[in-house]
């Protein structure tokens, strides 16, 4: 399992997990999808995987280390869980932004554990550095994706001219977590979806413009 562009030391960690190990980390993401870090207990996750105590502190030591294969486990899901990809030989700017559009619904409506897990993740990385290593690279690297996106956008005349993909990527990632994570009915996380779109393309006679002045000489 491998995270695209996740620092080496995160996949490093992913492709150890055999098959007992990993349904030991299978077993806590379920629990604290149901109920949170603060109730997860080790001889829960060991009972819903089917071994034995002794077994699970075999392969993490501590709490703290299954923990942090959840977070290694999650972030395997969000590299390999994707919604349908647009079927584009090249897919332009404004594709990629719908692909993340597409992505947040995939997550909320079909996979909300992960969401759940993430939250609860993000909480815990404040003041447990080894799931910080895994989960902040994970959001520094979303937020470089959609700069690289926006950048695209503005480079084809796609997206306002004025954009500043820097500053504009932290807003459209706080936007599509806030849609993820707030209790927003399906309208309003789709209003959130229109309103992002609405704000960075170009309108059409700036696309227009940009196009002549890329012919120009």
């Amino acid at each position: 399992m491998t995270v695209p562009g996740a620092p080496d030391h995160v996949n490093d960690a992913l492709p150890t997990f055999e098959e007992r190990p990993l349904a030991l980390v299978r077993a806590a993401f379920d629990l604290v999808a149901e109920g949170g870090l603060e109730r997860l207990r080790t001889r829960d996750v060991a009972a819903r995987a089917g071994v034995n105590i002794a077994t699970l502190h075999y392969y993490f030591a501590t709490k703290e280390k299954l923990i942090e294969g959840v977070a290694l486990y999650l972030a395997s899901l969000f590299g390999s869980i994707r919604a349908p990809m647009v079927e584009a030989a090249e897919p332009n700017a404004l594709d990629r932004l719908r692909q993340e559009f597409a992505d947040a619904r995939l997550y909320f409506d079909a996979q909300p554990q992960m969401v759940t897990v993430m939250q609860e993740l993000v909480l815990r990385s404040r003041r447990d550095p080894a799931v910080a290593q895994v989960v902040d690279p994970l959001r520094r690297f979303w937020k470089l994706s959609v700069e690289e996106t926006l950048a695209l956008g503005v480079r084809e005349g796609a997206f306002r001219p004025d954009l500043s993909p820097p500053l504009a990527s932290g807003v459209i990632v706080a936007a599509l977590w806030g849609a993820a994570t707030l209790p927003l009915a399906h309208e309003e996380r789709e209003a959130v979806y229109r309103a992002i779109e609405q704000w960075i393309v170009a309108p059409p006679q700036s696309q227009s413009s940009m196009g002549a002045g890329h012919d120009a000489p």
